[in-house]
């Protein structure tokens, strides 16, 4: 089962942590991106942004990575 682990304003900021995670050996999956560029003119993104997934078992992992990615092995 999919979590989200953050969510992001800005799609390429998404990105970025995905291919970061996944150089980690963490799949993941990027959601609500299209929302965020059909509707630019948005202060805030009506889906509550764009969110960043992982499975449930590799959130954990995931989340401490993007907090202190210098303690990537």
């Amino acid at each position: 089962m999919l979590v989200t682990i953050k969510t992001f304003q800005k799609v390429e900021e998404a990105y970025l942590a995905a291919s970061f995670l996944e150089s980690e050996g963490i799949e993941t999956s990027i959601q609500h991106e299209y929302s965020a560029q059909w509707v630019p003119f948005l202060s805030t993104n009506p889906s509550g942004g764009i969110a960043l997934q992982v499975e449930e078992e590799d959130a954990q992992r995931a989340s401490e990575l993007l907090l202190h990615p210098n303690s990537a092995e």
